[in-house]
């Protein structure tokens, strides 16, 4: 599910693609196994991503 995670985070694909990308015959056999492993349905995992992206302090300017 590391794997998956990954595509879920860069956003290239949507669910149907990376459920084939990972082996999966279908987004919804893909869904029900990422909510197993991981506790949350992949879209509530892309929704926690967002949270945690705006909570987190504003990157620093490199300063040469």
């Amino acid at each position: 599910m590391a794997l998956a995670k990954n595509f879920l985070r860069r956003g290239q694909d949507g669910l149907a693609g990376i459920a084939e990308r990972v082996g999966y015959g279908s987004a919804s056999a893909f869904s029900a196994a990422f909510t197993r492993f991981v506790g949350v349905a992949p879209s509530h995992y892309l929704r926690s991503l967002a949270v945690e992206a705006e909570r987190a302090p504003p990157a620093m300017a490199s300063v040469e």
